[in-house]
């Protein structure tokens, strides 16, 4: 057990020290969490103010993931009467496996600053006094004129007036009443599951390509919700990316550049030193 997975593998069998890896002390402001949280869940209607809490549930080391193979077909015979049948073969084969070195389940707890989009009032009036097109043009915010004359074949505003009545609806939405961090009807809770890959060396090629792989996997293969408590589910995983801290040299580049680097791909990269 000599190698630096190896090594890794066990210090992340202690749940103290996963946690520490992915919401480390030094990381005041959640930044690594909160990447994290954003690889897995969009929030159409909120921002993620504050990260409360964060549990390791479960762990498992080594897991296969399988990659499925969808197979799709038509049979049809022509004798003695006509007959066309489509067929569909879900599979999932067992010689190739993309393996997780540590596949994490965790409970986070977040502070949400939701705006409920509450309707204050819904306004509708006719437009039917203009004299000219730009005119017609000025009463909206949002309207290309141009491609709605073009389809419907109208070049003056003559015809415009005589094709059809126009009405204008104006939706205002009512402001959000304060938001007040502590309010317990602001905390939520996610499941929040990692996988990582951990790599004795720091080969960008084969690591950011090995995270695609999993996540194209385990976007196919595994159930997942796709809402829950105000966000929606992306994906089933987060991927982390575990360097060794030693091998950045190496590679002519500095750590904040491989930071930023697979951040821009949507992975996680963490170096440790052992």
């Amino acid at each position: 057990m000599g190698t630096f997975a190896d090594r890794v593998m066990v210090d992340l069998s202690d749940p103290a020290h996963l946690r520490e890896l992915v919401a480390p002390a030094a990381d005041a402001g959640h930044q690594r969490l909160r990447r994290l949280f954003a690889r897995v869940y969009s929030l159409p209607s909120a921002v993620l103010h504050d990260v409360l809490d964060v549990d390791v549930e479960t762990t498992e080391f080594q897991r296969p993931l399988f990659p499925g193979r969808h197979t799709s077909g038509t049979w049809t015979r022509a004798q003695p009467d006509h007959r066309r049948t489509d067929v569909v073969y879900d599979t999932v084969d067992l010689r190739v496996a993309q393996w997780l070195d540590v596949s994490a389940s965790l409970a986070l707890t977040v502070v949400l600053r939701v705006d409920p989009g509450e309707i204050e009032s819904i306004r509708t009036v006719e437009i039917d006094e203009f004299a000219t097109l730009e005119e017609f043009r000025a009463r909206f915010r949002y309207f290309d004129l141009d491609a709605f004359l073009a389809r419907h074949r109208i070049s003056t505003v003559e015809e415009l007036r005589r094709a059809y009545r126009y009405l204008l609806t104006e939706v205002k939405l009512r402001p959000p009443a304060a938001f007040d961090p502590a309010d317990p009807a602001n905390v939520r809770r996610f499941d929040l599951r990692l996988a990582f890959l951990v790599r004795d060396t720091i080969d960008l090629t084969e690591a950011l390509r090995a995270a695609r792989h999993v996540g194209e996997i385990a976007g196919r293969a595994l159930p997942y919700r796709r809402s829950s408590g105000g966000a929606d589910a992306t994906a089933p995983y987060a991927a982390v990316l575990v360097f060794p801290a030693a091998g950045v040299p190496g590679t002519g580049l500095n750590q904040a550049q491989l930071e930023q680097f697979f951040d821009a791909a949507g992975v996680l990269a963490v170096f440790v030193t052992q």
